[in-house]
């Protein structure tokens, strides 16, 4: 269902023992590793570690320690990822994520958890889930920022390179959907 997420070493979601930021690292180190096609700013397109996908990372504005993804494959298949930075507390099925913009635009998402750090959405053909579009929809909504928050916690993302960024994923992930 998530290849996405299937994508992950197994170490990063096997090892109990491992403490959360560890997991975090880990999962951030392996979005990493695909080529880097381009940059816009806080913004990187990636290969994915499949063929034919590809990642939109978008870093925070103040530090670019915390991220989020967006993946797509050639099953024209949209997920959204976002850590759930220094998470504590019993494993959770889902995790409610709002998602803001600039402009007032503002969505609140029940994402599902995968091993309490990463929080994925994922849009697949004909399945009716408009948190992609939600997602997409705050994210085209914003001016200057688009903030992501969970909890307590709260991150702020500058969207200026966002638009070239995203005109340059939908290119290549159209091509890899031929």
């Amino acid at each position: 269902m998530l290849a996405f997420v299937l994508t992950l070493p197994a170490h990063a979601w096997g090892q109990v023992d491992t403490s959360k930021q560890m997991d975090q690292a880990d999962a951030a180190q392996t979005f990493r590793q695909g080529r880097l096609l381009d940059t816009f700013g806080k913004w990187q397109i990636r290969e994915g570690l499949d063929a034919n996908t590809y990642l939109l990372i978008g870093k925070s504005a103040r530090d670019g320690e915390n991220q989020f993804w967006l993946h797509c494959d050639r099953h024209d298949l949209i997920t959204v990822a976002v850590p759930l930075m220094e998470f504590s507390g019993s494993r959770l099925r889902s995790h409610k994520i709002t998602i803001r913009s600039d402009t007032g635009r503002e969505r609140e998402l029940s994402l599902v958890v995968f091993e309490n750090f990463v929080a994925v959405a994922v849009d697949y053909q004909g399945g009716g889930n408009n948190k992609i579009a939600d997602f997409l929809d705050v994210l085209r909504a914003s001016n200057q920022t688009v903030t992501i928050s969970y909890g307590a916690k709260s991150f702020e993302y500058d969207v200026d390179g966002l638009p070239a960024a995203r005109a340059r994923f939908q290119e290549l992930c159209n091509r890899a959907n031929r």
